[in-house]
């Protein structure tokens, strides 16, 4: 061996102990006040030197510094590091990464604070936290407590909901996923980073409903989509150009897709339209009809197809129409192989990890396998019909997942019972994906809520060696409201019966209130008795629980003929102790606590009422206000039995779920009522003049399921608005400006703002199926420091 050989050995091993030496240089660099831009270069480089370095951790990329950080994403790096922390830093900014790509700093530095406190001091309350963590430097949160935990596989968050996915390996063995949105456009992505790769591809006219990735021999990978809009295209991802259309737009849409090598060893694609005609293409011969199945055009419901090898290697296509499943060869589909009779119609189709089988997806929520002998295994989802169908190999195991409702069921095939769960996701998963990584098979997913997510083997290993169920996620909360009680306390309930009542500022549980059902509305009222719990349960009742005696009360409200949505309390300005609830039944009902008595039973809405809101302010003005899902907002009049005599607020929202009441604003600001619901915008209502007020307040990119509304004498007046995309929002209502962006990473379900000591700042509670958390938010604005 030479000497210019010895040295270069040297230098090569040197060379990670070199990118240590500079990120802990560059780190030298990063102020610690957080509001100091780093240098541009420390910014962009200095988490990819300390990867490189084998020092990626938190000494060597300092907290302060993610919030500026412009080059690779840090999800990114420390997958490729092997290495995960779940209690430091970097992982807590790992979590949000996704929602903040477009955040200011501040919002950057508030999220990753929630982020580091849930994820590392679940349930400590502020007073017992490092200080960088009760008030981390330059951020305007105080976390008070919290038990907010953020999901730490979302992959990406995406503008448009996603609908198919594909994936493939490049020849340098880089992993990629396509995923095929509503509106035509297919993106494609990294799964290890999350980052878009290329621009996005406008592929069609109507959803992307299915997608299958290919190699064409000698010429790289081939992405074929069918749509809506009745088109199926093959495209080469690495440029975004079109291949081939293989079915002309019609009017009606692709079903399904499947791909194989043909006889010629040539890349073949089998697409399946809703008049139940098979076309075949391959680039040699192009499209070519080839089978028509008998039966009544359109189909109503799904017709799926699949390829497979049995262990002969004969290739077979399988095709699934409603109850029926056949085999045939596809080289000449009309002659059936086999033919059985399925349990359910059937919704997806695929093949297995297993020679010679496929699996079933069903509308009956099964999933069934088969080969060519029929029927082998049958399994049961419980949330509903199988939207979505895999197979992947973890190790030595050969695994299933089914989307079914807002989760998807993982099934071991060598093993006999029920599904494991892996939940996470807000709304219905809508596709999956097996993704090939070094560490072997992932699954991709993505849902209604905007997400893409990928299960790794880890996850996939911890799901199935477990097997038991997720904990009940919190979904419900509401603050007690009586800013002269004390203590102030907070109440949760979710998918399980029984509400618990924790403490706002320390967040200890101070009382579990038994209920036989899950509730379906929870909030505080004040009697003259004292305060009280009030809940509705599936009996359509309003029950109430004593905060002082800590006892359940007798006769429970009753009225109500179907589900109760929401309750409302107010104390108006004369005394008296009230609660407005909304129900399915499209009524609105006004109750005395005082005396349990039913005092107005107000009707008009359309649909069922999903919000209600009441406010009473110093003039001795009380306003009473409900919503739902005819899109409208009614003011009704306590002293008739009538509503107010003008027409309803026509909020062209969708379905309003929620609203919210600022009796008395600061200044010369009116009186006003929030709207939010399904097209994630809010409005904001004049209560005097009954008018809009001002623009809508546009960012969020979900439907937004809470708001609250609150006045700083000295600062003005504000508003907090939670989102089904992740996020939450605080807006200047005089300005209509978004001041804060946190990025909780789940849906919250609900909000309540409370007053601090500081005549600056609010405490915002919040809960939803992530857990809940209590902060205090700085709502001055300070001048800061820009890049």
């Amino acid at each position: 061996m030479t000497a210019d050989h010895d040295s270069t050995a040297g230098e090569q091993a040197d060379e990670p102990d070199v990118h240590a030496r500079i990120a802990e240089a560059l780190a030298g660099l990063v102020a610690r006040d957080g509001e100091t831009p780093p240098p541009p270069y420390v910014r962009r480089y200095l988490a990819g030197h300390a990867q490189l370095g084998g020092a990626l951790d938190d000494a060597h990329v300092p907290p302060e510094l993610l919030p500026w950080l412009t080059g690779a994403g840090i999800r990114g790096l420390l997958a490729s590091s092997g290495e995960r922390d779940p209690g430091s830093w970097l992982e807590a900014w790992a979590t949000v990464e996704p929602y903040l790509h477009r955040a200011d700093v501040p919002s950057r530095l508030a999220s990753l604070h929630l982020a580091y406190a849930g994820l590392r001091f679940a349930r400590v309350p502020r007073a017992r936290m490092p200080a960088e963590v009760a008030s981390s430097p330059g951020s305007r949160l105080a976390v008070l407590w919290s038990q907010w935990t953020p999901p730490v596989n979302v992959l990406a968050k995406v503008a448009i909901p996603v609908h198919s996915l594909a994936s493939w390996t490049t020849p340098d063995g880089r992993p990629l996923v396509a995923a095929g949105d509503e509106h035509g456009g297919i993106e494609i992505i990294d799964p290890i980073d999350g980052s878009a790769v290329g621009e996005r591809i406008s592929a069609h006219e109507g959803t992307v409903r299915c997608l299958l990735s290919g190699t064409r021999a000698g010429q790289g990978p081939v992405l074929v989509s069918g749509s809506a809009d009745g088109s199926v295209r093959a495209w080469d991802p690495v440029h975004g150009s079109l291949i081939d259309q293989i079915h002309q737009p019609a009017g009606v849409w692709i079903d399904d897709l499947s791909t194989y090598r043909d006889t010629e060893d040539e890349l073949a694609v089998l697409a399946v339209n809703g008049f139940a005609e098979v076309v075949r293409w391959n680039e040699r011969m192009g499209a070519q009809d080839l089978l028509g199945l008998p039966g009544v055009r359109p189909r109503a419901g799904k017709i799926a197809l699949t390829t497979i090898e049995d262990e002969t290697g004969r290739r077979l296509l399988a095709i699934a129409d409603g109850t029926s499943l056949t085999y045939r060869d596809p080289d000449d589909c009309r002659q059936v192989t086999a033919a059985f009779d399925l349990p359910s119609p059937v919704r997806a189709l695929t093949s297995t990890t297993r020679p010679g089988q496929v699996a079933a997806g069903h509308a009956d929520g099964s999933v069934t396998v088969w080969d060519i002998g029929g029927k082998v295994a049958i399994w049961n989802t419980d949330a509903g019909p199988v939207t979505s169908l895999t197979a992947l190999a973890v190790g030595s195991r050969h695994l299933l997942a089914a989307g079914s409702g807002k989760d998807i069921a993982l099934w071991d095939t060598g093993r006999t019972g029920p599904a494991t769960s892996l939940t996470g996701h807000s709304e219905p998963v809508t596709a999956l994906t097996r993704v090939t990584l070094k560490g072997g098979d992932a699954l991709a997913s993505a849902s209604l809520d905007n997400t893409l997510r990928l299960w790794d083997q880890k996850a996939l290993d911890k799901a199935l060696g477990t097997g038991t169920p997720a904990p009940p996620p919190v979904t419900d909360g509401t603050l007690a409201r009586d800013d002269h009680a004390s203590p102030s306390w907070f109440a949760l309930s979710g998918s399980h019966p029984g509400i618990e009542v924790w403490d706002i500022v320390g967040g200890a549980v101070v009382a579990s209130v038994a209920t036989e059902t899950p509730p379906t509305a929870v909030t505080w009222g004040q009697r003259a008795q004292g305060r009280a719990l009030l809940w509705a349960g599936p009996d359509h009742r309003i029950h109430m629980w004593d905060a002082s005696t800590r006892t359940h009360l007798p006769h429970p409200l009753e009225g109500h003929i179907m589900r109760v949505r929401a309750l409302a309390p107010l104390t108006t300005t004369d005394g008296r102790h009230l609660l407005l609830s909304g129900s399915d039944d499209y009524t609105a009902k006004l109750w005395d606590l005082d005396d349990n008595s039913l005092l107005r039973d107000w009707s008009g809405h359309d649909l069922r009422v999903l919000t209600v809101a009441a406010a009473s302010n110093h003039q001795g003005q009380d306003w009473f206000a409900t919503a739902g899902a005819d899109g409208t907002v009614r003011l009704w009049n306590m002293n008739t039995d009538e509503g107010a005599p003008r027409q309803p607020f026509r909020c062209m929202q969708g379905r309003i779920h929620t609203i919210g009441i600022n009796p008395s604003p600061a200044g010369g600001t009116p009186p006003h009522l929030a709207s939010a619901g399904q097209n994630g915008t809010i409005r904001l209502w004049d209560l005097l003049e009954h008018r809009q007020l001002n623009d809508p307040l546009i960012g969020h990119t979900g439907t937004v399921r809470a708001v609250t509304l609150w006045t700083l004498d000295s600062l003005g007046d504000f508003l907090a608005s939670a989102s089904d995309d992740g996020t939450i929002r605080i807006w200047n209502i005089a300005t209509a400006r978004c001041l804060l962006l946190l990025a909780t990473g789940s849906p919250v379900r609900t909000l309540s703002a409370h007053p601090s000591p500081s005549p600056t700042r609010i405490v915002l509670a919040f809960a939803g199926e992530a857990g809940a958390a209590t902060l205090e938010i700085e709502l001055s604005e300070h001048r800061r420091k820009t890049p």
